[in-house]
C-alpha cells in the first residue's frame, strides 16, 4: 500500500491501517501519523519494506514497539522524520538484524558516532546505508563501515566533519560500489577522488530508493516492482 503524500486526516489514516495485518510493503511518506497508527503498523509482522520518510506525530516508545514487532523488515526508510535524539536511539537499538537497506539520514546533531557503532553491530547484513546530513559523524566512523561485509552503497552527503581527503580511506572497503558525498567535495576534489577510487561510482544519484515504491520518473505500472492492475488512462477526466 502506497499512501505517500496523500491528503488524509490522522483519524482516516488510522481507520485504514487498523484493518491491515498482512501488509508486506507500506509507504506513508510525508504524512502526519500518531502512536495509534504506529501500533497498527506494528501488527503487520510480515512487513518487508517500510517507508516513513518525513513523517511526524509519534513517540519514541511507539517507534520501539513497531521495530520490535516488524522483525522481518529488509528495507527501512526513517529519514527526515520529526525525531528527537531519543527516537534515534530507539531506532538504532531496535531495528531488526535482517535489514539490508536503511535510510537514517537527516538527523544532524541527533545521530552520534556511538549510534553508528550500535547500528553496525545490530545490522551486519546491510548492503545500502544512508546517513546523510549527520553533522556529528567524523572519519573515525569508517572503522564501523569496514565491519559491514556486504556494504555496496554508502551515502554520507553533507556530513561536514568528514573531509574530502578522509574519504580516500573508504576505498579500502572491497565491496563498496557507490558513494554519495554531495556537499563535502568541491568539483576539483571530486575529480581527484574519482581518480583515486576508480572502481567506486561517486555522486551518481541525488535521491534514495530505499523502501520507496517508485525509484524514478519512468512511466510504469509498478510499485516495489509489483505490477498494478489499475491505471489512469485519460488525464482529461481529472
Amino acid at each position: 500500500m502506497d499512501l505517500s503524500n496523500c491528503t488524509m486526516s490522522v483519524a482516516d489514516l488510522q481507520s485504514i491501517l487498523y484493518l491491515c495485518a498482512r501488509l508486506q510493503n507500506l509507504s506513508l511518506e510525508g504524512l502526519v501519523l500518531s502512536d495509534d497508527i504506529i501500533k497498527s503498523i506494528a501488527k503487520n509482522t510480515s512487513l518487508r519494506r517500510l517507508n516513513l520518510c518525513g513523517c511526524s506525530g509519534f513517540s519514541a516508545e511507539a517507534l520501539e514497539l513497531m521495530l520490535r514487532s516488524c522483525s522481518m523488515l529488509e528495507e527501512l526508510n526513517l529519514s527526515w522524520c520529526d525525531f528527537t535524539a531519543t527516537h534515534v536511539k530507539k531506532a538504532v537499538n531496535h531495528v531488526t538484524s535482517k535489514l539490508t537497506q536503511l535510510n537514517l539520514s537527516g538527523y544532524r546533531q541527533n545521530l552520534q558516532m556511538s549510534d553508528v557503532k550500535t547500528l553496525v553491530e545490530r545490522c551486519p547484513l546491510l548492503v545500502h546505508l544512508d546517513l546523510s546530513d549527520s553533522m556529528m559523524l567524523k572519519p573515525e566512523c569508517f572503522q564501523y563501515f569496514h565491519k559491514l561485509l556486504f556494504l555496496q552503497h554508502l551515502c554520507l552527503s553533507r556530513c561536514y566533519q568528514i573531509s574530502p581527503a578522509a574519504l580516500v580511506a573508504l576505498g579500502e572497503i572491497p565491496t563498496l560500489k557507490t558513494l554519495q558525498v554531495f556537499g563535502i567535495v568541491t568539483d576539483s576534489s571530486l575529480e581527484l577522488l574519482k581518480d583515486t577510487l576508480p572502481v567506486i561510482n561517486i555522486n551518481c544519484s541525488h535521491f534514495t530508493s530505499i523502501a520507496r515504491p517508485t525509484i524514478d520518473s519512468r512511466k510504469n505500472n509498478e510499485i516495489w516492482g509489483i505490477k498494478c492492475r489499475l491505471t489512469l488512462r485519460n488525464h482529461s477526466d481529472l
